[in-house]
């Protein structure tokens, strides 16, 4: 299996995120502090409270880069002690939700101290290093897919990177075959640089671009909090299949590349098959 490949060289597409030489396609809108208190009691709801520096935390295991100067404080309040301070673009370890808008900090395996929340962005580990495989169906038949882990890349204004795989695909439809790869990746950060841990999966089919920098992409997010992947947005309306496509549960970032992977081939229409059967043929694959 995967021994037919059939490929190509990435080009560009357009978007928002510049990724490696590529766009990235990302919707952006404003969210305000009920966002940000909504975002972090979901995230440690249901949790045992610990102590940490004499003040009762939920905990809750999270990186997150710091998004505008902020000071460190020994007690969860303005007026506390300053300890600490981080920098913009610093990454720092959260262990724990306190009260209000306020998250504690851990340095060097030090409890260090508490920082405001809304001023910090969530990350998550999308790095999977294990080639991830599997069978996805189809109407008319199923996708056997191979996605590797590449690199990261940084993404132009953010503060965090895209993490770039390459996906393998042999599908088999209504008697016909396709061999073919694809550029995927996730973002490290949320998709609209906000606080809830949102992330973007994208998938380009580089054979059926219209012109140098718009090629046909599927657009996914996956929401860490629900644990779910669900389809966001496709760049070309007549390849999208009719009917909803439901949302698919993804525990940690490796079921959600699968999940991703599955609900795009699930999304693409008749259209997009009779299409990507002529570009294959007409590129010799």
């Amino acid at each position: 299996m995967f021994g037919a490949l059939h490929f190509v060289t990435p080009v560009l597409r357009g978007g928002l995120f510049a990724v490696s030489g590529r766009r990235r396609v990302v919707r952006a809108c404003a969210l305000g502090l009920l966002a940000v208190l909504t975002a972090f009691g979901a995230a440690a709801q249901d949790k045992p409270d610990i102590t940490f520096l004499g003040q009762s935390v939920t905990p809750l295991a999270r990186t997150y880069v710091v998004t505008k100067d902020l000071n460190v404080r020994g007690e969860p309040d303005t007026n506390g002690k300053k300890v600490g301070s981080y920098r913009e673009g610093d990454r720092l370890k959260v262990v724990g939700k306190a009260k209000g808008s306020w998250l504690a900090v851990r340095a060097d395996g030090k409890d260090l101290g508490f920082v405001y929340g809304p001023v910090l962005m969530p990350l998550i580990d999308a790095v999977v290093n294990e080639p991830l495989t599997g069978t996805a169906p189809i109407a008319g038949g199923s996708c056997a897919y191979r996605a590797v882990f590449e690199g990261e890349s940084p993404i132009e204004g953010q503060m965090f990177n895209s993490v770039d795989y390459r996906a393998m695909l042999e599908c088999r439809r209504d008697g016909k075959s396709f061999a073919f790869e694809m550029p995927l990746f996730i973002t490290e950060g949320p998709y609209n640089g906000g606080v809830k841990s949102i992330h973007q999966i994208g998938l380009d089919v580089l054979e059926l671009s219209q012109e140098y920098e718009r090629v046909f992409s599927t657009n996914l997010l996956y929401d860490a909090d629900k644990g779910e992947v669900r389809l966001d947005t496709v760049s070309v309306d007549k390849y999208l299949a009719a009917g909803k496509t439901p949302s698919i549960p993804a525990e940690d970032v490796s079921s959600a590349l699968a999940a991703a992977i599955a609900l795009a081939v699930k999304s693409w229409s008749p259209a997009f098959w009779t299409d990507f059967a002529k570009a294959l043929q007409g590129s010799g694959g």
